[in-house]
């Protein structure tokens, strides 16, 4: 497409790729003697920097377009505000969806499509930063946001070595090198921002609650990347939240020596817990619109998303778990179906085109090493390595509550193998570790 492609492209992006490898060079050298891992560093951003270049040449040639293209005429439009009116630019960076905002776009900036869409234009405006440090190029742009955001889970993959230092090779393939993960995350879509946002509000949570650095800028970081995933999607929020408290609520029992007084304070921390994890959501909820305030509310929203998204125009790539009667029993019949689609579908025979096989594989591999470790283990040894660690209790919890969330809402291939990669990446995660404390228990 000629808008996303142009001459400039000739020149901008060989040069941001110059610019890019010297700086992975250059940190990768600066810290390689000291910290072995960072030899997957250059490796690993320049997957990521290919995976970009990949997607949006499949994205122009094969899709013809699609919704990184309405992403980028968004951001352009952002943009273009700059010149027109600087007051309405700030009040668009800052989130404004008014009338009278939207009514400053004319022919010269164009309309942004996903201005109806408030989670969708935050991608346009967190990227405008990106747009101009590229010049408006599509590829350049997909460059410098895939440098940006690969720092991020970078920060992850280091504190994952913090805690399980023997562990660097298997943590790195899981962190970097899962195509499905790679791929859908490499693109100007919600993936790549959502999934960067998650993981480093995981490492936050981590040093600040659980390690108790409370430095100001990780403080700052904490939040701005809390309201990014909030911006763009207010349910992985949610789910951070309550797995964040669940993380600290067994660490806080983790530290109690006494067996008779940890008993005694499990019912009164889980209720302390239970009780302002519901409102801390609760709150988050209203601010969303209230569509995720109470339960009701969530159940309602679920099935609408999911009855739409079983609608002819999706081309066929649908899949059904089940009708869902919207109360509490009714979600927990199709729980297990909602999570073991979430995490293992489409399977290789659901298969509908190279990406979608691709993802099957990935699926087969991931219940694969399942049964393998539930196999090995001892009785009941998968359960008590997830549940004796509160860090790996917290992020299997997030996996099964985002599988489970994407089961439910999404009917969808196309849309599921994208939102399901946070799932995904965090399962590995928990089956490396799982993997590495059973074979510290026998030696």
């Amino acid at each position: 497409m000629e808008e996303l492609l142009s001459i400039k492209d000739i020149v901008i992006v060989p040069l941001l790729l110059v610019i890019i490898y010297f700086l992975a060079h250059s940190i990768q050298q600066k810290h390689i003697n000291n910290n072995s891992y960072y030899r997957y560093f250059k490796k690993a951003l320049f997957v990521k920097i290919v995976a970009g270049i990949v997607f949006a040449m499949v994205y122009i040639f094969y899709y013809g377009g699609g919704d990184t293209f309405y992403y980028f005429t968004g951001t352009r439009s952002v943009f273009r505000m700059l010149s027109v009116s600087f007051p309405t630019f700030i009040k668009i960076m800052g989130g404004d969806h008014s009338a009278e905002t939207f009514s400053m776009f004319n022919n010269y900036t164009s309309w942004p499509t996903y201005w109806r869409d408030p989670n969708s234009f935050s991608v346009c405006r967190f990227n405008v930063l990106f747009y101009m440090l590229s010049f408006g190029s599509f590829i350049g742009n997909t460059l410098i946001m895939n440098f940006f955001l690969f720092i991020g889970i970078w920060q992850f993959y280091k504190m994952l070595i913090y805690i399980y230092p023997n562990q660097e090779k298997r943590l790195a393939y899981v962190v970097f090198f899962i195509p499905s993960v790679v791929f859908w995350s490499s693109g100007l879509l919600k993936d790549g921002w959502t999934l960067t946002a998650i993981v480093l509000l995981i490492r936050y949570f981590y040093f600040i609650i659980i390690k108790r650095q409370r430095k100001l800028t990780t403080l700052l970081l904490m939040l701005f990347w809390g309201y990014m995933l909030f911006s763009i999607r207010p349910f992985m929020m949610y789910a951070v939240v309550a797995a964040g408290f669940v993380w600290f609520g067994a660490d806080y029992l983790k530290r109690v020596k006494s067996v008779f007084l940890r008993i005694i304070a499990f019912p009164v921390i889980a209720g302390l817990v239970l009780l302002i994890g519901m409102a801390v959501i609760s709150g988050l909820g209203e601010a969303a619109g209230g569509r995720y305030q109470d339960f009701d509310s969530m159940i309602e929203t679920a099935i609408i998303i999911q009855d739409d998204l079983k609608k002819d125009y999706y081309g066929g790539q649908s899949f059904d778990i089940g009708y869902i009667e919207p109360s509490l029993g009714g979600v927990a019949r199709v729980a297990p179906k909602a999570i073991i689609a979430g995490l293992f579908r489409p399977y290789l025979w659901e298969a509908g085109s190279p990406f979608m096989l691709i993802s099957g594989l990935e699926n087969f591999a991931l219940l694969l090493a399942f049964i393998i470790i539930i196999v090995r283990f001892k009785k009941f040894r998968f359960l008590k390595v997830t549940l004796g660690e509160p860090f790996v209790l917290a992020i299997f919890i997030l996996a099964i509550i985002f599988s489970f969330t994407i089961g439910l809402t999404i009917s969808n291939f196309g849309s599921l193998v994208r939102y399901v990669i946070p799932a995904t990446m965090l399962m590995g995660v928990v089956l490396v570790i799982a993997f590495y404390k059973n074979e510290n228990d026998k030696k």
